[in-house]
């Protein structure tokens, strides 16, 4: 561990890959925002938010107090300390186009250096596609907020409702490979649903990626309609989607056959100290739905998971039981049912490696510029001014997003550090950081 202190992560080495392997200083320099002739450039303000979530810092609070001093300055081109006001201003007129144009950049470069072949299933690069709710608040709210009524008991016992303001999106993920980026993000509008933004960004990702980026996709039982599976065939996808509503045509079909005979495997697996024990049933040909009479494959499990769980200072052995099912669009011969047992619980790394991670340790769910009103103003039909509409937080989850694939990719793919002692992705982010304040602040000529 001391030879590791000694030599931790630095600075430059991280930025000398960003710039070698994804020119990353050149697409930063491309960035506009909604200001005229502002002191702070858009790339100085973006490299600011950028190295703030590569640090791990958790609030613009706290990134504000690190840019007064002259060294991070220098880092980010800045010429004097940036307030968070500055960076606030910026953001919400930020040119969300530039910011995705530069995720699929990247992305595209982790591919083209093969980053996401080590993981393949069967040859395939898998994603994975869900909704998560970034925010929520009983008083803050914007125009593109939804909101929903919540039904609550006060201390003396009488019920109430109050409408809570809420932000949700969508994330697509690779998630077969070391590094998981994520594709893209939807936002949920106004008084549309989970599953119509989710149609939104599929139809963009073959615009933005190609159709063949990736080859299955993972689906939660939300997806599992006509729509999605129309638009998953049409783009060339394969699909895993976990199934649970029980009332409908194919679910009843299914369990008629299963119910009437024996598992057709079994099996015994090892996962993340978990001892599973599989009964599996499968069938094909089975039509979706009367509308929709496309044959699907269906799998069925049931599975005992055995697992050790501390309570108090005891070490417990618990069993419990699970019944999942999954149709999908797999070739039986190619993926076998414990193939597709297999990538119907690799979902959950979207969850783990995805939403759970960002909401932990990324600090996702801060709520960054949610409702700022302090935004750049143009010129309106009726000759007056305006605000710009605030895209500050999908600007600032955009440049996460960046910074979570990045530092990913330096510590998986490119430092030897990582493969020799296996620090945390949390500890390197935090060597990082040390070094900013190794590096000598330029030497300025007196005033």
């Amino acid at each position: 561990m001391r030879r590791q202190d000694k030599s931790g992560h630095r600075l430059p080495s991280f930025a000398g890959y960003l710039s070698k392997v994804f020119d990353f200083r050149r697409l930063a320099a491309d960035l506009r925002d909604a200001r005229t002739d502002p002191d702070f450039s858009p790339q100085s303000v973006f490299l600011a938010v950028f190295h703030g979530f590569v640090f791990r810092l958790r609030s613009f609070q706290q990134l504000q107090a690190d840019l007064s001093q002259p060294a991070f300055q220098h880092w980010i081109g800045a010429p004097r300390a940036l307030s968070d006001d500055v960076l606030r201003y910026s953001l919400c007129g930020f040119d969300l186009a530039g910011l995705e144009q530069m995720l699929v950049h990247v992305n595209r470069t982790l591919k083209r250096n093969k980053a996401f072949d080590e993981g393949r299933v069967q040859g395939r690069i898998v994603a994975a596609l869900d909704g998560i709710e970034v925010l929520s608040s009983y008083s803050r709210h914007c125009d593109s907020c939804l909101q929903r009524r919540v039904t609550f008991t006060d201390p003396e016992g009488r019920s109430e409702e109050r409408i809570q303001y809420y932000h949700r999106a969508v994330g697509c993920q690779i998630i077969s490979s070391p590094v998981k980026p994520f594709l893209a993000w939807e936002w949920l509008q106004p008084g549309e649903g989970e599953d119509t933004a989710a149609l939104r960004l599929l139809r963009r990702i073959p615009e933005q990626y190609g159709s063949r980026f990736f080859d299955i996709l993972l689906l939660d039982s939300l997806y599992a309609q006509k729509p999605a599976l129309q638009l998953t065939q049409q783009i060339g996808w394969d699909v895993v989607i976990t199934f649970k509503q029980e009332r409908r045509d194919l679910y009843q079909s299914a369990m008629g056959l299963f119910q009437a005979r024996p598992a057709d495997l079994q099996f015994e697996q090892r996962h993340d100290g978990r001892l599973y024990q599989v009964q599996l049933w499968q069938t094909e040909g089975v039509a979706f739905s009367q509308d929709y009479p496309q044959p699907m494959r269906v799998v069925r499990t049931e599975e005992a998971v055995t697992s050790n769980r501390r309570r108090g200072d005891q070490t417990v052995t618990e069993t419990t039981q699970h019944a999942w099912m999954w149709i999908t669009t797999l070739d039986a011969r190619t993926f076998p049912g414990q193939q597709i047992w297999s990538l119907g619980h690799a979902r959950w790394k979207n969850e783990n490696n995805g939403w759970n991670d960002l909401t932990q340790n990324w600090a996702l769910k801060h709520g960054f510029l949610h409702a700022c009103n302090h935004r750049p103003k143009v010129s309106s039909e009726s000759g007056g001014s305006q605000a710009v509409p605030n895209r500050g937080l999908a600007a600032v989850v955009l440049i996460l997003c960046l910074a979570f694939v990045l530092s990913s990719a330096f510590a998986i793919l490119h430092s030897k550090l990582f493969r020799l002692y296996h620090p945390s992705l949390l500890e390197i982010g935090r060597q990082l950081y040390r070094s900013l304040w190794q590096l000598q602040p330029p030497i300025r000529a007196p005033a």
